[in-house]
């Protein structure tokens, strides 16, 4: 949740925003959206996927809304890791078949028909909204306190129906999974609704694996549309006006800012060889829902609740228990299941331990103590993703091994000896860090320049990741649009401290 720390240097900012609100709107947008776009990028570069892959770009919003709301004297350290989780979860939804119905074609079995791009851009969106409305709804639950027991127990009741749809979880009443059922529910009742030339009797008997892939990622982003229209419902009926606003402009916008981005891939009709258009379309899309959630911080911190905040926050530590815990501990489980199963569980284990070490080893500071730890564990998990996914082209540059000897997932012996020294050290690190948390009360020192080394360490691995592209050019680009941000509202919020 957001409480305020420093009434005075809020009060500050409060009187500075409504006097120059365009100065302290325009400039976070330009640092979510530049540090968003080569984010966005890395993930869906070779070492990153699904999940884990939006992790990158989704803790980097969490540490850059931490950090600007530290410069106006908000406390939101418990919130910079469920904005990352939250929005990693998107990433289990596909797309990748609408970048051929945007350019008109659509393939079943060995043949290719037509079909209105319009389908594909529209497909774009629903795809859109359905990767960033996790994100969303869940950063307006965590951002506030007064919240009851009774709207906690339906958040989390939604939350296990958006795990069914995203993993297609076998339910025992249904006999399939979520999706799996829904799918041939929707083949039987209404083919035409959700599948593409069905007036041409494709998806009747035996689907080839275009038409399987189709209607399985047709139906995953429908279903998650409908989820976050329920949550937006439930929002309403609770008078949640945090989780209406941010799950209506990160969830809803995203559509609209997907489907836009998704233009750049037409270059492959006219262009094919210029540039890596894929990527052009993944810088964009990054620019736009950073832009979305810098959006949704200016309004959110705009009008707080200090009294309000304060009632609930001793009684929302006992309410919820380890329920957020366990959460964050099945969230990173589920990013690197697939992939890395067992570094994910190792990674959920050292977020396990930790957190359940703030509920009792010292019980009377237990909410203090887990925000410090969420924090300092949100900037862990996006170095080691970062690290994590980068070797894999680090070690093509460093002539370890070459590019056609290893897939995105390999781990050759090159691989591993040069992962596991970085992955020790961060680990080591993060320990320390956490066991001062308990020793002492600890305080940022020089928050504003590591802010920027990890910017540059950012758009650093970016650059290795797609070394020797000439895209890389645009990396370059972001990381100086994103400093300049950066260091203007440094200046600005010099204005603000005592």
């Amino acid at each position: 949740m957001m409480t305020i720390s420093d009434n005075t240097t809020y009060q500050r900012y409060h009187t500075g925003v409504d006097k120059y609100h365009l100065y302290d709107l325009l400039l976070p947008m330009l640092l979510f959206g530049s540090m968003g776009a080569i984010t966005w990028a890395i993930r869906g570069t070779s070492g990153w996927g699904g999940i884990d892959g939006t992790l990158v770009p989704g803790l980097m919003w969490g540490l850059l809304w931490y950090y600007l709301c530290w410069r106006k004297g908000i406390d939101a350290r418990g919130v910079a890791l469920w904005l990352g989780l939250g929005l990693a979860l998107g990433g289990e939804l596909g797309y990748g078949q609408y970048v051929s119905w945007i350019q008109g074609r659509f393939y079943a079995g060995d043949e290719i028909l037509s079909v209105s791009p319009w389908v594909g851009y529209a497909w774009f969106m629903l795809c859109g909204i359905g990767w960033a409305a996790p994100g969303g709804i869940i950063l307006g639950w965590v951002l506030h306190a007064n919240v009851s027991t009774r709207a906690w127990l339906v958040r989390c009741v939604w939350a296990l129906v958006l795990l069914t749809v995203l993993f297609n979880i076998p339910l025992p009443f249904l006999g399939a999974g979520m999706i799996d059922w829904f799918g041939e529910r929707l083949l039987a009742w209404c083919p035409g609704l959700l599948f593409p030339n069905a007036h041409l009797g494709l998806y009747s008997g035996e689907l080839d694996k275009h038409l399987v892939r189709t209607v399985y990622t047709n139906t995953q982003n429908f279903a998650a549309v409908l989820w976050w229209l329920g949550a937006m419902v439930i929002a309403l009926l609770q008078r949640d006006k945090a989780t209406c606003l941010c799950g209506g402009i990160i969830g809803g916008g995203f559509g609209i800012g997907f489907a836009v981005s998704a233009v750049w891939c037409i270059g492959y009709s006219y262009a094919p060889s210029y540039i890596d258009w894929w990527k052009m379309w993944e810088l964009h899309a990054g620019f736009n829902l950073g832009v979305l959630y810098a959006l949704a911080l200016f309004l959110t911190t705009r009008r707080l609740n200090p009294v309000e905040d304060r009632k609930y926050a001793a009684p929302i530590s006992s309410r919820i228990g380890l329920f957020p815990v366990f959460c964050g501990f099945l969230f990173v489980i589920a990013a690197s299941i697939e992939y890395f199963p067992w570094t994910g569980l190792l990674l959920g284990l050292f977020f396990l331990i930790a957190m359940i070490a703030t509920i009792f080893v010292v019980p009377e500071k237990a909410l203090e103590l887990r925000k410090r730890v969420a924090l300092t564990y949100c900037a862990f998990l996006l170095v080691f993703m970062l690290v994590h996914g980068g070797t894999l082209r680090s070690g093509v540059v460093l002539g370890l091994y070459t590019s056609e000897a290893v897939e995105q997932y390999d781990w050759p012996a090159g691989r591993i000896l040069l992962f596991l020294p970085f992955a020790l050290l961060l680990f080591a690190v993060a320990a320390m860090r956490m066991v001062n948390h308990f020793r002492k009360d600890t305080s940022p020192q020089r928050l504003p320049e590591r802010m920027v080394d990890l910017c540059a360490f950012t758009a650093f691995i970016g650059a290795v990741s797609i070394w020797p592209e000439k895209i890389g050019i645009l990396y370059a680009l972001f990381l100086c649009l994103a400093l300049f941000a950066l260091t203007r509202l440094s200046r600005r919020f010099g204005e603000y401290d005592l």
